[in-house]
């Protein structure tokens, strides 16, 4: 998969090198399941039109951008990157995103990024929203582009009567439901954790209890139960390794939770 940084210093260049595709939208944290429909359904239509499948993300999140707040994201850009690849996505732009970026029309966003990007079909959830203010939809684009594209809207995708999203799994976290959060993402959730520095950037705990997890240490696997507590991990023994995958199956029921 290529990897295509854009930011407002580059763009011309970028467009001057692209070339035709087909198009996802949308921020994709996590790349959970609702992602993954939408992914799913514009591979069929890059196949149908011989043409690269190609997915266009943004950072940072724009809420951090407008409120100076860092989000709880459910996983960085790196791991973004490989879930994306997993799924056969050929090229993945990841656009800076800032106030001037969020301040263009819809139509410039239109005409910048995706017909000066060659793209030809794009792909998004019903709800996506461009443009400043969030003005234009997934039922302009093809007006903004002057029907130059056709645009499929994907169909909200619900797990337990509740649309899956990025928002929903945040929820999920910060109560703690990570058997859930395996649900809706199809993999159990996991954080890079330094045993000094603690959480790695850009990775989110789940909140404050025990867990039954997997540690993936070099090329061990360990078992056993961990304790958040204080933006931390407290773990029942000492290693000798650094940094480790912290992989979450489960929450430890209150009573049958291992006091540190």
């Amino acid at each position: 998969m290529k990897v295509i940084l854009v930011n407002e210093q580059n763009l011309s260049f970028v467009q001057s090198n692209s070339c035709s595709s087909v198009m996802v939208l949308g921020f994709f944290d996590g790349v959970h399941k609702g992602h993954q429909h939408v992914i799913t359904k514009a591979t069929k239509s890059a196949k149908l039109r011989g043409l690269p499948l190609a997915v266009m993300s943004f950072f940072p999140h724009p809420k951090t951008v407008f409120s100076n707040q860092e989000i709880d994201y459910l996983m960085p850009m790196e791991q973004k990157v490989q879930q994306l690849k997993t799924l056969g996505v050929d090229i993945f732009y990841i656009v800076e995103f800032t106030k001037t970026f969020a301040s263009q029309t819809p139509k410039t966003f239109v005409q910048e990024y995706l017909i000066n990007l060659q793209v030809k079909h794009v792909v998004a959830g019903f709800d996506y929203t461009y443009g400043a203010k969030g003005a234009g939809t997934i039922k302009t684009i093809a007006e903004h582009s002057e029907q130059l594209l056709s645009v499929d809207a994907v169909e909200k995708y619900e797990m337990y009567g509740t649309k899956v999203s990025s928002t929903y799994l945040r929820e999920l976290l910060r109560k703690g439901k990570v058997e859930t959060m395996t649900a809706l993402l199809g993999r159990p959730y996991q954080v890079q954790y330094h045993f000094h520095e603690g959480l790695k950037e850009h990775y989110t705990l789940p909140d404050e209890g025990s867990y039954y997890v997997s540690m993936l240490i070099g090329k061990r696997v360990i078992s056993q139960v961990v304790h958040v507590f204080d933006q931390r991990i407290q773990f029942n023994q000492n290693f000798h390794f650094e940094e480790s995958t912290i992989i979450f199956h489960q929450s430890v029921a209150h009573d049958l939770q291992v006091t540190s």
